[in-house]
């Protein structure tokens, strides 16, 4: 299947070149966003780190609201591969549900404080996106191949519904993590680290999962 073209992609931007030009564009943009959030963001400040005119961002996006969305759908296509990089690793092959938790939530709570300016200005470029539909089909993607890997180990799930449980304890521990992370809503003495640990343990306990063998 051939790559979706982006809505704000010119005949011009299909040559290798113009891609090449666009791909510094939104990379320079993602680098200022994950340093500063939105406020770092100027065209003039993606234009000098991206080697470009001014004008010729311009000739590929209409302004701001325009180029963040690409952003997101530009994170989202790394992020999607650092998962199935995750998601495929051998030694996630024989490793029970617990460990897999384990794993997945202490992933994606690193992710979320190293990126932490970066996917919250992306948050607000997805909500004014004209189209939301491509970011909202990305996203469920992960979601769904999350929810398999995990499924995988469906038998040792103790809970009278284990797929409705094993659903709702995903998307419950991953919205809790973000939030904390992304609004700084964690206790002052509690860091990331035990936060996320708790948010497995209360996971894994959810599903009726034995609890692991002290170290």
């Amino acid at each position: 299947m051939a790559p979706r073209q982006s809505a704000d992609a010119s005949p011009a931007d299909r040559q290798p070149r113009a891609r090449l030009t666009r791909e510094r564009i939104l990379a320079a943009a993602e680098s200022l966003l994950a340093e500063g959030g939105q406020d770092a963001l100027t065209m003039e400040e993606v234009a000098e780190r991206a080697h470009v005119s001014v004008g010729a961002i311009y000739k590929r996006f209409r302004g701001k609201s325009t180029l963040l969305p690409q952003v997101l759908e530009r994170a989202q296509r790394h992020q999607a591969q650092r998962l199935r990089d995750f998601l495929d690793a051998p030694q996630w092959r024989d490793a029970g549900l617990g460990a897999r938790i384990d794993g997945l939530l202490a992933v994606f709570a690193r992710t979320q404080v190293q990126q932490r300016r970066l996917i919250r200005a992306l948050v607000v470029g997805h909500w004014q996106a004209e189209d939301r539909h491509a970011n909202d089909a990305g996203a469920a993607a992960m979601m769904t191949a999350i929810h398999a890997w995990l499924a995988e180990r469906r038998d040792e799930i103790r809970h009278p519904q284990p797929g409705l449980a094993l659903s709702l304890g995903l998307f419950a521990a991953l919205q809790c993590l973000q939030t904390a992370i992304l609004m700084e809503r964690l206790p002052p003495t509690l860091a990331v680290e035990d936060f996320t640990a708790e948010m497995a343990r209360q996971f894994r306990r959810y599903l009726g999962l034995p609890e692991p063998a002290p170290e």
